[in-house]
């Protein structure tokens, strides 16, 4: 169970302080107290309760640890010089290594994830290419023995369906590699003739074993290929599809479905929180409508008046206007984690952010080198450290609000966008920011 899913079950907003989740909690245990509730039993979500007020109490305690932050500022300074002792006064110095120590944790566990994926997908594909191997063979093998079968009563006058018992099967030799020698073109290895008599047909018989073969070979390869090709269409196409649409995420964002919304499609309005229900009227597509309540899947709306019930998949955030001029059209989707890289950025420079600003946030580097810009998501109140800054010039845009919607890369709610600094140098020195409301 996530944090976000804590929040939700507390019924409190992500921003809640810790004085807002123990009255949520105190409230929601009363309320579903086995003791209170002698004909339900209420022990498994009373249980369930405890542990997300736990979690959502240590995430806020643990946000709150920062409180000695600067104003903006921005300074320059090499590793190597001799100046780095002197960068820091009495006042910082104890925030500055709680600071460091955090961030050299943070990347510890980046990497050892990204061993550990590296392994994970180094035997899945060891398994995958195994079972392939294995396949391939036990049809080359199965082939051979069809055809050397076939090829022991193939004589020069055509096939012969003789008792002889010359043309026993017991004879067959057993799978093996060819040798391209001149025994090879005799007999295949380890093969011993029944009789003295030298036996006409076995040349015959193994340029039909080799034929079979090489024929086997050519098809594993040809479909090997075509399988490879179709695999890797799908997978782009389903990376396509991921980037462009968000699907719809079950009790995702509670607090901001109360308030002005707009329909994603054509909208059945039902009487009751059911399909089967009486159907009140069709709403047609990017239509304003207020909602009212969340209950689970379905949300309790006014349009034109009359109050029912829709499906909250249908629904999007926000007034369809608005919508409509960003291009923030369906589902956002869950929030990028903190730190994310949103676009590309390859580089060696260092940004060591200092974040006291109490809601998420949207950093983007606009180049002045005609790079392509690139943003890092922060998470309210929480330090980060970014290591892979191109060398170059860059202007410095700060976005913050609530609710990130994908599809548009900005906050849907409270949405506010100003520069922070403006045609700073980034090379091979780390260099410090500090954020603060």
């Amino acid at each position: 169970m996530s944090l976000i899913d804590d929040y939700q079950l507390l019924e409190i907003p992500t921003n809640a302080s810790e004085q807002e989740a123990k009255t949520a909690f105190r409230r929601l245990a009363r309320r579903y107290h086995p003791d209170k509730n002698p004909d339900t039993d209420t022990t498994e979500l009373f249980q369930s309760l405890q542990a997300a007020y736990e979690n959502v109490t240590n995430a806020i305690r643990q946000g709150a640890q920062v409180n000695d932050w600067k104003p903006f500022s921005f300074t320059k300074e090499n590793t190597q010089s001799s100046q780095a002792n002197n960068r820091y006064t009495q006042t910082s110095s104890a925030t500055d290594k709680e600071q460091e120590a955090f961030i050299k944790e943070r990347q510890r566990a980046y990497e050892e994830m990204k061993r550990n994926n590296a392994h994970q997908e180094k035997a899945r594909n060891d398994a995958i290419k195994s079972a392939r191997n294995t396949l391939n063979e036990k049809r080359v093998k199965a082939l051979y023995e069809e055809a050397y079968k076939a090829s022991k009563n193939f004589t020069s006058q055509g096939y012969s369906y003789s008792d002889n018992p010359k043309y026993d099967q017991s004879d067959i030799p057993p799978y093996q590699s060819f040798v391209d020698d001149e025994e090879s073109d005799y007999a295949p290895p380890h093969y011993h003739a029944p009789y003295d008599k030298e036996p006409i047909s076995q040349p015959i018989r193994l340029d039909a074993a080799k034929a079979a073969f090489r024929a086997a070979t050519y098809i594993a390869v040809f479909a090997a290929g075509i399988y490879s090709t179709l695999y890797w269409q799908s997978f782009e196409q389903e990376t396509t599809v991921t980037a462009q649409e968000s699907r719809y995420i079950s009790g995702l964002y509670p607090q901001f479905r109360v308030g002005l919304s707009h329909t994603l499609e054509n909208t059945t309005l039902y009487a009751e929180p059911d399909l089967s229900s009486v159907i009140l009227q069709n709403i047609p597509g990017k239509s304003d409508l207020n909602s009212i309540k969340l209950q689970g899947d379905w949300l309790t709306v006014r349009y034109q008046g009359m109050n029912g019930w829709v499906q909250a998949k249908n629904i999007g955030f926000g007034n369809v206007q608005k919508a409509t001029q960003t291009g923030c059209i369906g589902q956002p989707g869950i929030a990028p984690q903190h730190g994310e890289l949103i676009g590309q950025a390859e580089g060696t420079s260092r940004l060591r952010i200092l974040n006291q600003l109490p809601e998420h946030s949207l950093l983007t580097f606009e180049s002045y080198d005609g790079q392509a810009p690139f943003s890092v998501y922060l998470y309210g109140k929480q330090a980060y450290a970014a290591n892979f800054i191109p060398r170059g010039s860059y202007r410095l845009v700060l976005e913050t609000g609530s609710l990130y919607h994908h599809a548009c890369n900005q906050f849907l709610f409270n949405d506010t966008t100003k520069v922070i600094l403006d045609k700073v140098d980034f090379a091979s020195t780390e260099q410090s920011l500090t954020l603060k409301p």
